[in-house]
């Protein structure tokens, strides 16, 4: 049993830990310029007009504000093609918990399975990986909606999180690729290279959902 499961876990928590430590040893991400300047700009002006700190407003503003921690301050189009893109973008978080937790749920199967040495367990994961295969590109494509096309003055956590997530549908296809047929796989345990491609994808799902993060509500948002 522990032969079955170490190399899973293991390998899932050295990968996803090399790559966070790359990603937080990095400069933390640049909003725009603009939100940059006129948040630097609104900081100095209330500094300098509130005198005593005992007069100054008890309000604390949202990350999610403009030129508060956000990459990404939309305008609304004026053209009716540009307002659909826009509101089409708009669905992507909400979208892209699906294919979230069918890969997470489909992994937790495989351990499962891996624990109780029980193939039947995780035989259904094909059909999973479809529907999350699909779920995945959907979510990419309005990911690339709501996100428009790249800047020059993108920040470093939207630049990955923009990449990351249109590889990952890739990663989702090959998973369901790799994934035998629930006739064949109720009797048989999952492969080593499909095995290897699971943990690489919870990876990238995990340091997806960090980047998004760090893209909605600004840099440090995970701080104790």
């Amino acid at each position: 049993m522990a032969k079955k499961i170490f190399p899973l876990v293991s390998g899932l928590l050295a990968l996803t830990g090399i790559i966070a430590s790359l990603l937080l040893s990095a400069p933390p991400a640049m909003a725009h310029k603009n939100q940059s300047s006129s948040s630097a700009s609104a900081v100095a002006e209330a500094s300098t007009t509130v005198n005593n700190p005992e007069d100054a407003p008890m309000a604390m503003a949202w990350p999610t504000e403009p030129g508060m921690g956000m990459e990404m301050d939309h305008k609304k189009p004026k053209t009716f093609g540009g307002r659909l893109v826009s509101w089409l973008g708009a669905w992507h978080p909400a979208v892209i918990h699906f294919p979230i937790a069918l890969l997470l749920t489909v992994a937790l199967l495989e351990v499962l399975a891996a624990a109780r040495k029980k193939p039947v367990y995780n035989a259904g994961n094909k059909v999973l990986l479809a529907f999350a295969t699909a779920g995945g590109f959907a979510a990419a494509a309005l990911g690339w909606a709501n996100a428009g096309l790249p800047a020059a003055d993108d920040g470093t956590a939207l630049t990955w999180h923009r990449w990351i997530g249109t590889l990952i549908p890739f990663v989702y296809l090959l998973l369901w690729r790799l994934k035998r047929p629930a006739e064949t796989a109720v009797n048989q345990p999952s492969s080593r290279l499909y095995e290897t491609t699971l943990v690489v994808a919870v990876a990238l799902i995990l340091i997806q959902a960090y980047l998004g993060g760090d893209v909605t509500h600004g840099a440090g948002h995970m701080a104790f």
